[in-house]
């Protein structure tokens, strides 16, 4: 087993694609990540880096990303390979601040990466994956529109809403990343009497499959089907395109999950991300 890593995620697609291709769903994130490199929509780019596991014959087995700013994310791997994947990024990554990925792997990543740096992780969120099967549209008064340069405020704010209530480390989209995705069309307001009451936005699409997130309603606007109707819509956007739609839900929060299977997603996988914390450790 041999492993690389690269700042160039134009080689790193390259050299991953026929791995990625069979199971572009599980890779949403990793998919998403490199097309946000190479179409500049990814800040700090220089700083990210991503590793590919390769069998003896040279051939790709598995694969893991740490974007700028971000923990490490962790694809799919061949068993035996997280610790020695763990002891390649700390060489390059040392300061990442969490992982992510499989709950399976992504926990001992987390033990391992511990133990070598002596410091702590913590349990920040898990996610469930997602996928779109037998749309359910469902009847919300109410209208969708694409966000403009005048909404970069209001998604700002509620994004950084979302992070906060979600648990999520920082950092949050800054207002240029969001003005950057707005200009893509990729941004949708709901709105009811004028007022904008919900927010969906979905990544760019990759391999055949765009992945929507993120979804936020302010409390105040909550339990009117607003969220429901907005994903819904965004969804059906993305079919007539002949694109496969996918998701992320925080296994905390019951209410999300039972929205996105009620208009027509399944379950697949789950997910968990560890954070570091910067404590020393006695081991």
């Amino acid at each position: 087993m041999r492993i690389e890593i690269t700042a160039d995620a134009a080689r790193f697609r390259s050299l991953t694609e026929p791995f990625l291709l069979c199971d572009p769903l599980r890779h949403t994130v990793i998919t998403t990540g490199i097309a946000n490199h190479l179409t500049g929509m990814q800040v700090d780019a220089d700083h990210s880096r991503f590793l590919s596991v390769h069998d003896a014959d040279a051939t790709v087995i598995g694969v893991a990303m740490r974007a700028a700013g971000r923990g490490v994310y962790l694809g799919a791997l061949p068993a035996g390979s997280v610790v020695p994947v763990a002891e390649a990024l700390a060489e390059v990554a040392a300061d990442a601040d969490g992982v992510e990925g499989a709950t399976e792997d992504a926990t001992e990543f987390a033990e391992h990466w511990g133990k070598r740096h002596r410091i702590g992780y913590r349990e920040a969120y898990s996610t469930r994956l997602y996928r779109l099967a037998e749309l359910n549209f469902p009847s919300i008064v109410g209208s969708a529109r694409r966000a403009t340069d005048s909404d970069i405020g209001l998604c700002v704010e509620w994004t950084e809403a979302m992070r906060r209530e979600s648990g999520m480390p920082p950092p949050s989209l800054t207002p240029i990343a969001i003005r950057n995705r707005i200009s893509t069309g990729r941004w949708w307001l709901w709105e009811r009497d004028g007022e904008p009451v919900s927010l969906a936005a979905h990544q760019v699409p990759v391999f055949g499959w765009s992945r929507i997130g993120p979804v936020y309603t302010p409390p105040a606007h909550r339990g009117r089907g607003y969220a429901s109707i907005l994903t819904a819509h965004v969804s059906r956007t993305l079919r007539w395109q002949n694109l496969h739609v996918c998701l992320f839900a925080d296994t905390a929060n019951p209410t999300a999950n039972h929205i996105y299977r009620t208009i027509g997603f399944e379950p697949v996988r789950d997910f968990r991300h560890y954070q570091f914390t910067s404590a020393a450790i006695d081991l």
